[in-house]
């Protein structure tokens, strides 16, 4: 598989769950949070896929960028249930690479979804905050601050 096929798949399950282009990410936006979704070419041709959580309260000009969110995780530490998978499917250049990346596309419109629509609402990633899954990942100090309330 090249890097165009792995971003192609990936965006055309995320749009089927609602996701929207916007800019270099793919955006879904519910109750006071955008999630961002993007993928980020490591070392080698091994590619990961980045998520990210924009507080509206905390300004309104959200970035295209996941990076620049006031949350930011790669999506194997938002879901570790999934992490070796996730991972491989992301090694271009493994044997099994494609099996992988098929599961990770139905783990995206199927298992995954369902929790980054949970973490796309300020009340869960309260909770995920609180529960402490959120560590694993950058959280602004902003955002920490806005969530600890």
């Amino acid at each position: 598989m090249n890097s165009r096929g792995f971003r192609n798949g990936l965006e055309r399950v995320l749009l089927s769950v609602g996701f929207e282009k916007g800019g270099k990410s793919l955006v879904r936006s519910e109750s006071g949070v955008t999630t961002l979704i993007a993928c980020a070419k490591g070392f080698g041709d091994q590619w990961s896929i980045d998520v990210g959580f924009w507080l509206e309260a905390l300004g309104e000009n959200r970035p295209d960028r996941v990076e620049q969110a006031h949350l930011y995780f790669r999506l194997e530490r938002l879901v570790p249930e999934y992490h070796e998978t996730i991972v491989l499917a992301g090694a271009l250049n493994d044997a099994g690479q494609p099996a992988a990346y098929e599961k990770v596309l139905e783990l995206l419109g199927n298992s995954i979804d369902p929790e980054l629509r949970i973490l796309g609402t300020e009340a869960g990633l309260r909770t995920a905050m609180a529960e402490g899954r959120l560590g694993n990942g950058l959280v602004r100090k902003e955002a920490r601050a806005y969530l600890d309330t």
